[in-house]
């Protein structure tokens, strides 16, 4: 029986405070606001920044990080665990306020489909990582290798080999040569798993994922 173990990429839960981004400068209250709401939910009390921010949502309806920061705080439940289904739909719900408001705000995009993976909405989630992965920056490397999970999930193989190995050097990322390797398996292609494996555990520093490697490996050279 084959073991895989796929990390699904998500934003860092740190990253509660973004720059506003309406048409006008909001008054410097507004980020006073924002700043104290963002240093609860921080703190771990996000029922009370959930309050403030929707109190700012309210008075500043074309601020999309106010929203970006409600479907944020909505993603964890009230211990602290992130990505509870009873919390989801609601976080999405705030990420497409936040698009709604600004559609270039590429964080909350990213974080939307991540939202809709988890929820298992795949084709939605594949549209989202697309547009992230498209649009550059920070998150594109991110998108590209969830997309390309999606994909997987989809039995789309080949187009998540191309989700994959889209940016620069992808054979010099682990992550991505681990589910290269998995890709070729799926596609029975054992000659091929078997390199991307060995060149996992070249660049692999995690002794976890590299025991699971060399069990792969195994499994192939018995083939």
């Amino acid at each position: 029986m084959r073991v895989e173990l796929l990390l699904l990429m998500a934003a860092p839960a740190a990253a509660f405070l973004l720059t506003p981004a309406g048409a006008e400068e909001p008054p410097a209250d507004f980020f006073a606001s924002l700043d104290d709401a963002v240093s609860e939910a921080r703190a771990g009390d996000r029922e009370k920044a959930g309050e403030a921010l929707l109190e700012l949502a309210a008075e500043y309806p074309d601020e999309p990080a106010v929203f970006y920061n409600l479907g944020l705080a909505c993603e964890f439940d009230e211990d602290g665990n992130r990505y509870r289904a009873e919390n989801l739909n609601v976080a999405a719900a705030y990420y497409q306020q936040a698009l709604a408001a600004d559609p270039g705000f590429t964080p909350a995009r990213f974080n939307l489909a991540v939202v809709w993976h988890k929820l298992e909405y795949l084709d939605e989630a594949a549209r989202e990582y697309r547009i992230v992965a498209r649009a550059g920056g920070d998150l594109a490397a991110r998108a590209e290798y969830n997309l390309a999970l999606v994909l997987k999930e989809q039995g789309r193989y080949a187009e998540a080999e191309d989700a994959l190995t889209a940016s620069p050097a992808p054979y010099d990322d682990v992550a991505r040569v681990r589910l290269l390797a998995l890709l070729a398996e799926d596609a029975g292609e054992v000659g091929r798993a078997i390199r991307l494996w060995k060149r996992a555990l070249a660049l692999d520093e995690d002794p976890v994922l590299s025991a699971l490697a060399t069990k792969h490996l195994q499994a192939l050279r018995g083939y």
